[in-house]
């Protein structure tokens, strides 16, 4: 009989204790009610849309939010949610630093997830958008750079122009040919003058190109009279090879020359001679793939093509 009392006793106490562990878990806690300002040295809410963050100055305002804020059961199913989430940062006396993330229904701490009270976590969210609200967001400045150049178009086309920079231009400095896209099918001719606005980046090739072109305007139109340099060619076997502007990728090349360029025009005239150019001689070439010559100049193979619309 006695046994038996013993046992009841112990099965009540312990039912006891499975509900006051069941009533506090659904009661919940309260993890900052203790949280004083004093303890805080600052604070600062980043939200994630529009990933901005805030300073707090008001620190009271935000422990007096945080000690109304209620936890249950931990769980981490919050990953699988999306939406606006808070972000509390606080940098507390002690030197520790204490993550905060209100994520309704959760409440995340230092990256362990709780289900939590609602309207205290609702009110940490408002309150972390009303000082984004306050907060005078710095307007978006445009860094891009405008470069303004002047040049003289030594060959004109449909979707390019060739052109070579002013001699006072910082733009000669890097080359004296440049190729240009005439995205707005500009009707360009031989010598007439633009004005190129790009931004200000050059691409290492020959003839040089500009990163990105924001605008071509033509100033001046050439005279009837005026002569201009020509785009560099040379003629051979009868047929005028234009330089391409690119620099030959061939690898495993043979060491013999097939020809020589030995006389020159000059650059506003077109060869009429064979191993004749309009921009020197002396250049050793070889034959290349698909009608194109290669052209070694200032220790570079450069590519010149066969145009036959330009006989």
């Amino acid at each position: 009989m006695r046994k038996r009392i013993i046992t009841i006793s112990l099965i009540c106490i312990l039912s006891a204790t499975i509900i006051m562990i069941v009533v506090a878990a659904a009661g919940g806690r309260k993890p900052y009610k203790n949280l004083e300002a004093v303890q805080i040295i600052s604070a600062a809410v980043q939200l994630s849309p529009p990933d901005i963050t805030v300073e707090i100055t008001e620190i009271k305002e935000l422990v007096d939010l945080l000690k109304d804020v209620v936890i249950y059961n931990e769980d981490n199913s919050y990953t699988e949610y999306s939406g606006q989430g808070v972000t509390f940062t606080l940098v507390m006396a002690d030197g520790t630093q204490i993550s905060i993330m209100a994520y309704n229904p959760f409440l995340v701490i230092d990256g362990i997830g709780y289900k939590t009270k609602y309207e205290p976590c609702e009110a940490l969210n408002h309150y972390a958008n009303m000082l984004l609200e306050q907060t005078e967001i710095p307007p978006f400045t445009d860094n891009t750079q405008e470069i303004t150049f002047q040049a003289t178009v030594i060959e004109a086309a449909d979707e390019f122009i060739l052109v070579k920079p002013a001699d006072d231009s910082l733009e000669l400095s890097s080359s004296d040919q440049f190729s240009i896209p005439n995205k707005e099918k500009l009707a360009l001719q031989i010598g007439d003058t633009v004005e190129i606005v790009f931004n200000g980046d050059i691409l290492e090739s020959y003839p040089a190109q500009l990163g990105e072109v924001y605008q071509i305007t033509l100033l001046e139109q050439a005279k009837a009279d005026d002569k201009w340099d020509r785009i560099p060619m040379v003629r051979v076997n009868n047929k005028l090879y234009y330089d391409t502007g690119r620099e030959s990728t061939l690898s495993g090349r043979c060491g013999i020359m097939d020809g020589e360029i030995t006389s020159e025009v000059d650059g506003t005239e077109i060869p009429t001679e064979n191993n004749q150019s309009n921009f020197g001689s002396g250049f050793g070439y070889q034959y290349g793939a698909d009608d194109t010559l290669e052209i070694y100049m200032n220790e570079k193979w450069i590519v010149f093509e066969y145009r036959e619309e330009s006989e």
